[in-house]
């Protein structure tokens, strides 16, 4: 446990405020939040944190105004024109094609990337106290893990999100996803590919498989994407139901993005979808293989696939990276399921998405 501990230390530690007090605690030039919305206030928190004072808040809509929790000044953006060469711009906003917008905006203005900083990251930074709260769950999911690998995965894993650090010595290969080598696939396999999107994990179970296999069952709640999947899955046999995958049948409101981030969501959006359980639907096929990365669900889907995971022990290939209580509640919630499973986790890119935990 001597590097748990380690990397709780370094957590509790807070490197990353004194890597933005470098950065932007420069005496003449106090930075300026390009968006005034949530994430910039997070940011904004951070930065007070750090010690680093902030000169104003920046806004296409709300130019002119006072931001009633900060009380600072709210900029247009023409009028950063006058002292450019001065400035430092953070930009807060978490969706990328606004940050691209945005980002043009300021360099038609004339600022230069030495001037402007991605935020984004900072919006999904957890604060020290979440850390310590659920440390103890963090401390069991690394004695369960099977492999040095894995341990050292979950700790860069679990110290990004703290400490914005980066982890790029513990990625493993794009192309791995899903079906890390701890994955043995059989000719017998069924496969139940939850957040089907357009087939593209069924089709790289078909090839890992050489195409032999006993079912594909894919779960897929938006409606454009049955014809991609029936393009994409060619001639071979599979089964698709237009559902959203959920602890009990219900019918539940979609952000349908038409995106691999299409979501439940917990407020009126305007589209509701059907959600079912794994042990209604698929049980008596006795899946062999369950993959899930259904952007947020997954703790859900897992209480409605119980009496699988008890009776039959699939392999398990399921996303830990949507919700911050996901990298401990999911390993934890399937080892009651079946105290039988060996954890392996891996880690498919170097930022806080593409987590996947491996029940075997």
């Amino acid at each position: 446990m001597k590097m748990f501990e380690q990397a709780a230390e370094a957590i509790r530690a807070q490197g990353d405020l004194e890597k933005l007090r470098e950065m932007f605690g420069i005496p003449g030039k106090e930075p300026v939040l390009f968006g005034a919305g949530e994430c910039g206030h997070k940011v904004y928190e951070i930065l007070r944190e750090a010690g680093v004072r902030v000169s104003c808040f920046c806004d296409n809509r709300m130019g002119g105004q006072t931001d009633r929790a900060t009380g600072l000044a709210i900029a247009a953006p023409e009028t950063l024109d006058t002292n450019k060469e001065a400035l430092i711009v953070l930009i807060c906003v978490v969706e990328r094609s606004t940050y691209t917008s945005i980002y043009r905006q300021l360099s038609d203005i004339g600022f230069v990337d030495g001037q402007l900083y991605d935020m984004a990251e900072y919006f999904f930074r957890l604060p020290l106290t979440y850390f310590e709260e659920n440390i103890e769950k963090y401390r069991a999911v690394y004695r369960l893990l099977a492999d040095d690998f894995s341990r050292r995965v979950y700790l860069a894993r679990m110290k990004k999100i703290y400490l914005m650090c980066g982890i790029a010595e513990i990625v493993s290969p794009n192309g791995e996803e899903y079906f890390d080598r701890e994955v043995v696939l059989t000719e017998r396999e069924v496969f139940i590919d939850c957040g089907g999107f357009d087939g593209d994990t069924s089709v790289a179970f078909l090839k890992r498989c050489n195409g032999k296999y006993r079912d594909i069952i894919i779960f897929e709640p938006e409606k454009c994407k049955k014809e991609a999947i029936e393009n994409n899955m060619g001639g071979h046999r599979f089964t698709l139901y237009q559902s959203g995958v959920w602890s009990r049948q219900d019918r539940l409101y979609f952000d349908a993005l038409d995106t691999v981030a299409s979501r439940v969501s917990e407020t009126d959006s305007g589209y509701v979808i059907p959600a079912v359980a794994l042990d209604d639907m698929v049980y008596d096929r006795t899946p062999t293989f369950i993959k899930m990365d259904i952007e947020g669900s997954e703790l859900e889907a897992l209480k409605g696939s119980r009496k699988i995971i008890k009776d039959y022990k699939p392999k398990l290939a399921i996303c830990i990276y949507h919700k911050p209580e996901d990298l401990f509640a999911i390993p934890l919630l399937i080892k009651e399921m079946n105290p039988a499973y060996r954890f392996y986790v891996r880690q498919y890119a170097d930022a806080r998405q593409e987590t996947v935990l491996y029940a075997i």
